[in-house]
């Protein structure tokens, strides 16, 4: 990781957000991180805590079961925030947040700024609506959908920007499938007219296929 405290970038960054105003009172504390493709943003090793908004690029976030297997959680790209639950509980469990691609991140260290956070309604607000958005994409993505199918829709029109799914790879690990079975169910899809090739290994969602999300 890269750390930079130029005051002007870290405005302009944070003024690119959007989270200016919920932000406000941490200007002074704020500072920027750059992280290269494969680097661990988060871990249970490391001994740093910090909250994160992603500027931009992408970061996967999964976690590591029992038996060693890799479950992918989440991945966010800009205006993504990391180290919420961080504020409540040190203990992040077997969760890792890792960059795809190079990375750049607004940071901010919870264990000294942990005061001033929990007592700023502005900042608060800011990570509730954060964590409840992300329970309802858990939620969409894991408890609704019933096949692998039905997930392959659920991860386009939930986690995709603009609807559109770029890169197989990347969204077999995210659907926790092989790309040969994604590519399959992907292939079914564009006969069917949901979804059409705008690329190589990328597809967007055509129509409204909320109704075959909830079945």
């Amino acid at each position: 990781m890269k750390r930079s405290y130029d005051k002007a970038l870290i405005g302009k960054y944070l003024d690119m957000t959007g989270y200016a105003s919920a932000m406000k009172d941490f200007r002074d504390a704020l500072w920027i991180a750059e992280y290269r493709k494969g680097e661990f943003i988060t871990s249970p090793f490391q001994n740093e805590r910090l909250f994160q908004i992603v500027v931009s690029g992408t970061v996967n976030i999964y976690c590591i079961r029992d038996d060693g297997s890799v479950h992918s959680l989440s991945n966010g790209t800009e205006n993504y925030l990391i180290g919420e639950m961080e504020l409540f509980s040190e203990d992040s469990g077997s969760v890792y947040g890792e960059a795809s691609e190079g990375l750049t991140c607004l940071a901010l260290s919870i264990d000294e700024n942990r005061d001033r956070m929990i007592k700023s309604l502005p900042f608060i607000l800011m990570i509730s609506e954060s964590l409840a958005g992300k329970m309802k994409h858990l939620t969409m993505f894991n408890a609704v959908p019933t096949s692998l199918r039905q997930r392959v829709l659920t991860y386009i029109e939930y986690r995709c920007r603009d609807k559109e799914l770029k890169g197989l790879e990347r969204a077999a690990f995210n659907l926790n499938c092989s790309p040969r079975q994604l590519q399959r169910i992907l292939n079914q899809y564009e006969k069917e007219g949901t979804v059409c090739k705008t690329g190589k290994g990328s597809y967007c969602l055509v129509k409204d296929c909320r109704d075959e999300i909830m079945k």
